[in-house]
């Protein structure tokens, strides 16, 4: 039987070379903000940093995944998920209209291109919040105590 890609040395030595990079972002962006008094610059730097963070978060997760335990999610863990998911596509949904809004009054050339920026984030996080939520849901086998969990709203 065929061993899952995942598994081998560089493939985990891909994710730690990769996850070195970010790390090399975070500390970089954290020794230049504070060095600079421009807000424009303080802000991308921040935002880089933060990003790489984010990005370190879920590498280390799939690491752990890979070498410790693999991610099992029981009934209740996947209704917890989803309302974690539903929150959050929930409230970008509110932010989108609103984001948008100020984007199409903005005339300033700066702030309009850091709200299309914010815009294009809301929709891509979104788009992948509710890709995720249906391969979550599409990957769990409906038992008597999950069935009820994913229907879509009908009466079984």
């Amino acid at each position: 039987m065929k061993r899952p890609a995942e598994k081998s040395e560089d493939f985990l030595n891909l994710m730690v070379d990769w996850q070195a990079t970010e790390y090399q972002i975070i500390e970089y962006a954290g020794r230049q903000a504070p060095k600079t008094k421009n807000p424009l610059i303080k802000t991308m730097l921040q935002t880089m940093e933060l990003e790489a963070r984010k990005r370190c978060l879920v590498q280390q997760m799939i690491i752990e995944s890979i070498k410790k335990e693999s991610v099992n999610l029981d009934p209740e863990d996947l209704q917890a998920l989803s309302g974690h998911l539903n929150h959050q596509i929930e409230a970008e949904e509110k932010a989108l209209p609103l984001a948008e809004a100020a984007l199409k009054q903005c005339e300033l050339f700066m702030p309009r291109f850091l709200l299309s920026y914010l815009v294009d984030e809301l929709k891509k996080e979104n788009g992948l919040l509710r890709q995720f939520e249906d391969e979550v849901k599409g990957a769990a086998i409906p038992t008597s105590a999950s069935s009820k969990l994913f229907d879509s709203g009908k009466e079984g």
